[in-house]
């Protein structure tokens, strides 16, 4: 419960921090009741039986309450969502122990809290200045109330779910919301309309609302106005009333708000994505290894992923050791990503056999991701989160979290600590999200394109970063697109092409055991005319020319002293020589044909 406190507060705190929200949840409703209340406010449209006479200033506190339920919980929740799994902020939040209803809850406790503020602001300036009446039951009109944003944060989220990007859910909450607040009559009668919208408005939750609110604002205080029809103590009010469906009484429209809550909330759950592909089940076919030891780290055997008619994993097997740092490399498509993400949890596969660390990373994720730390290869965070803010509540989830402080003091944080996620540069985010995923103190790493975008000195500081933690007994599984990264840290490579793995060895071994070829480079005084053919020269496979310098390509340990000394006998003098050792690159290009590029997405 604390890590989800933690999150809870910074929830809220986005919530005011957003300019929109803060202005028209909070700042635009209270303006609204000081500008009308100084013009036609105070004119009397509903009295009650007891001689209690109500403004049109009283019923508009209750109607802009009704309208910031709307705005909060609908279009509070849609956007956000949206924007949250399109920037794969849900899916970052997959890799620590958050679990999807805490992110609804915060959600929903958040845009009702901006309510209850809003409600207050509204009361404060209208007693302070009009002195606003209020006839009904406070318990009631609470009840009313979360009944209400229920409704709007069900369709929120409902909608959300069908909504594929952040853009388009925008515009489809706008389009939603403002003709349906034209509708409720907030803003005049409903009488007058032409019969389908008169219908529409019937249909409309925010009539019901508004309808319900205004309805608890002039009632006696009691709970007998659930046993009564709809304003019953209306007389001349040019804003309340049905208009179509005549005697509704009020249970009727709380009924109906229910009524939608719950099927909203239904289709929301069963459509809704958290940013992977799938829910998480796995198929029959799928069977952790038995028993499932300790040792090796990881054990994959017959590994397969399929997307449609393409196949993105055809048959892995390997296994990662205690305490080393495991490179996966391959180009963009060979399905690094994805082997990581079915390592991690994050999705499922069609076929073969998995352990880490002991447990199958589906079946057990809840005790799993508290023993491993995920840098993913796209992620992000909410633009107005603090960087020490989210290292602290995310750390609130953890038994035995490392010192946030030690961790951006370590990365070259420290100076940024206070600052917006969305004000960072692209190598600060780097080392925040390898921050996030040492902060469980994890005994697995998995770090998937954890340099990418990084210059050269936060590059190489990294890597000594990396190499101190594998100093410390941890395991690292590390992809990348840099030969040079993967040559310089990895223990171990495997090399991936079309889902397969064509090669796993050492750096070293690899290149050893392919045979490539070394070039000697060779800057001449002046251009030789070269009759000899490459043969002559022991261990020698081929030689080019271009203009002064001379390649010459051989293999074997006595290869550049045969060169050399047939440089000598032929009187051939150069000005300098250096030696083009093969590297993983090499590697990399003879196993899959492809040249190595910036990552790509989807892998």
């Amino acid at each position: 419960m604390r890590g989800f406190r933690k999150f809870l507060l910074q929830e809220i705190r986005l919530y005011l921090r957003e300019p929109a929200a803060f202005f028209f949840g909070l700042i635009f409703p209270t303006l609204l009741i000081v500008i009308f209340g100084y013009t036609f406010g105070k004119r009397v449209v509903v009295e009650r039986p007891d001689g209690l006479a109500f403004r049109i200033l009283d019923l508009m506190v209750a109607g802009n309450l009704s309208w910031v339920l709307a705005s909060m919980g609908l279009l509070g929740v849609y956007p956000v969502l949206t924007s949250l799994r399109e920037a794969k902020v849900l899916k970052f939040y997959q890799t620590h122990p958050i679990r999807v209803f805490h992110v609804l809850l915060a959600q929903y406790a958040s845009g009702l809290l901006t309510t209850l503020l809003s409600f207050l602001l509204m009361l404060l300036a209208a007693k302070l200045l009009f002195r606003v009446r209020f006839g009904g039951n406070y318990l009631v009109t609470g009840l009313l109330v979360l009944v209400s944003y229920s409704a709007f944060f069900a369709m929120g989220f409902a909608f959300a779910a069908v909504t594929p990007t952040t853009r388009l859910a925008q515009s489809l909450g706008n389009v939603l919301f403002f003709p349906m607040f034209a509708l409720s009559g907030i803003f005049g009668p409903r009488t007058d309309f032409p019969p389908f919208l008169k219908l529409l408005s019937d249909l409309s939750p925010l009539s019901h609302a508004y309808d319900l609110l205004t309805t608890a604002w002039v009632s006696p205080p009691g709970w007998e106005i659930f046993r009564l029809p709809l304003y019953t103590f209306q007389k001349g009010t040019p804003f309340l009333g049905k208009t179509l469906f005549q005697g509704l009484q009020v249970w009727h429209s709380l009924l109906y708000l229910l009524v939608l809550a719950a099927a909203f909330s239904a289709l929301a759950i069963r459509t809704f994505r958290w940013g992977t592909e799938e829910r998480g089940a796995k198929p029959a076919s799928f069977h952790p290894l038995s028993p499932c030891a300790e040792k090796p780290v990881i054990q994959v055997r017959g590994l397969r992923k399929n997307y449609g008619q393409v196949r993105a994993v055809d048959g892995l097997t390997f296994e990662v050791f205690h305490g080393e740092i495991f490179g996966i490399i391959g180009p963009n498509g060979a399905g690094k990503t994805t082997t990581v993400e079915i390592l991690e949890g994050l999705r499922s596969a069609d076929e073969g056999e998995i352990c880490v660390l002991g447990m199958h990373p589906l079946e057990n994720r809840e005790h799993l991701i508290y023993r491993i730390g995920v840098q993913l290869q796209e992620a992000t965070l909410p633009p107005r989160v603090k960087v020490r803010e989210i290292l602290e509540t995310l750390g609130a989830y953890y038994p035995r979290p490392l010192s946030p402080e030690m961790l951006m003091r370590t990365l070259g944080l420290w100076e940024k600590r206070d600052r917006f996620f969305g004000q960072l540069s692209g190598g600060e985010k780097q080392r925040l999200f390898a921050a996030l995923a040492l902060l469980p103190d994890p005994d697995l790493i998995f770090l998937d394109e954890i340099t990418t975008g990084l210059d050269p000195k936060a590059r190489r500081d990294i890597w000594a970063f990396i190499r101190a933690l594998r100093d410390r007994g941890k395991t690292i599984v590390l992809t990348t697109h840099y030969m040079e990264e993967a040559e310089a840290l990895c223990d171990r490579v495997a090399v991936l092409n079309q889902g397969r793995l064509v090669a796993l060895d050492t750096p070293q071994n690899l290149i050893q055991s392919l045979g490539i070829e070394r070039c000697l480079c060779i800057e001449l005084e002046r251009e030789p005319v070269l009759s000899f053919p490459a043969r002559s020269i022991p261990g020698v496979t081929r030689i080019r020319q271009e203009g002064g310098m001379l390649r010459i390509y051989g293999q074997g340990d006595r290869f550049i002293l045969e060169v050399l000394a047939f440089l000598n006998r032929k009187g051939i003098r150069f000005r300098s020589l250096r030696v083009e050792e093969p590297d993983l690159e090499d590697v990399f290009l003879a196993l899959t044909g492809s040249s190595f590029s910036s990552p790509a997405a989807g892998e």
